[in-house]
């Protein structure tokens, strides 16, 4: 996402121990914000796997390894509930998301530097790079943007450019900060934030799952139907951690909301199901859900649900 660390910061320091991450953090308390980002990867898992956690100071930047051989992250938990430190993000939703994953919390207390450009008037959900060159007229090097960060050894390339995220980003905190405070606009941010602030954003709940299909009908059986084929796909995705599109893609789920396929050779008819899926106990289980789908009268189906005006992918 960014180019190397800037002069102005020692090599970053790769962590791979519960003792080396419990004296960075300790180093870290004493700071008044610290910049971070992580990498993870979550092509083939439904939950996210964090690979890597990178933090800067005002004269140290850290990349912790996530999945070193018995490492203990509770150091940093510790220090993302020190409420002495502001934490520094840029687009934090999907950090957080791993964060409230993690430890149950989200760091506090937190500044968005997307947030804040968008009250700053940089356009809604501008870009990092976008950023950092508006504000520091830094270059962004996108070489490492699509590594596989779950990958070891990691590469001192790879290492390098996951640090430079947070070093780029101090300097991009200061100038907004700054900008914000001479227009008056600096509690502006924390209104915005408002969302991102509570763990109840990232958790998420099956029931509500139907809302990012976005269904054009509004027929009370079929959107009940899909309210719950929806929610039994997001449990069972959960459940054997896979992404929710690998085990029934969106399209198909709605076209067998609309069509209540009620045996297994119905059901393969349904585009991207395959024979094998229909066949097999998880299509069976499906083909059982419909089939109680089907058995509510018309005049016990609830009101037709209605989505909330804005999603999270």
């Amino acid at each position: 996402m960014a180019r190397p660390s800037r002069p102005d910061f020692p090599p970053p320091t790769l962590i791979t121990t519960t003792d080396a991450l419990e004296a960075f953090c300790q180093r870290m308390r004493a700071e008044e914000f610290i910049t971070v980002d992580t990498e993870f990867m979550r092509e083939r898992t439904y939950w996210p796997e964090l690979c890597l956690v990178q933090v800067a100071g005002e004269a140290e930047v850290a990349v912790i390894d996530g999945q070193a051989d018995g490492i203990d992250l509770a150091p940093m938990a510790a220090l993302f509930a020190d409420e002495a430190v502001t934490k520094v993000f840029h687009a934090a939703r999907q950090d957080n998301e791993i964060f409230v994953l993690r430890f149950g919390a989200v760091p506090q207390p937190m500044f968005d530097t997307q947030v804040a450009a968008m009250v700053a008037g940089f356009g809604d959900q501008v870009g990092y790079d976008a950023l950092v060159s508006a504000l520091t007229g830094g270059t962004i090097d996108k070489a490492h943007r699509f590594s596989d960060w779950s990958v070891r050894p990691l590469s001192d390339a790879q290492i390098a450019y996951a640090a430079a995220d947070v070093t780029h980003l101090r300097e991009v905190y200061r100038r907004l900060r700054r900008r914000l405070d001479q227009d008056g606009r600096l509690s502006w941010v924390a209104e915005e934030m408002a969302i991102l602030n509570s763990p109840d954003t990232y958790r998420v709940d099956p029931a509500t799952a139907w809302e990012r299909l976005r269904p054009r009908s509004s027929n009370r059986r079929f959107l009940h139907t899909l309210k719950e084929l929806a929610a039994w796909r997001e449990r069972e995705a959960q459940r054997i951690n896979i992404p929710r599109q690998r085990l029934i893609k969106d399209e198909a789920l709605l076209e067998i909301a609309a069509t209540a396929p009620a045996t297994p050779d119905a059901l393969s008819r349904v585009r991207g199901i395959s024979r094998g899926f229909a066949e097999g106990r998880t299509g069976t289980a499906l083909i059982e859900l419909i089939d109680g789908l089907r058995a509510v009268p018309d005049t016990d189906l609830p009101s037709a649900p209605q989505a909330k005006d804005s999603v999270r992918p």
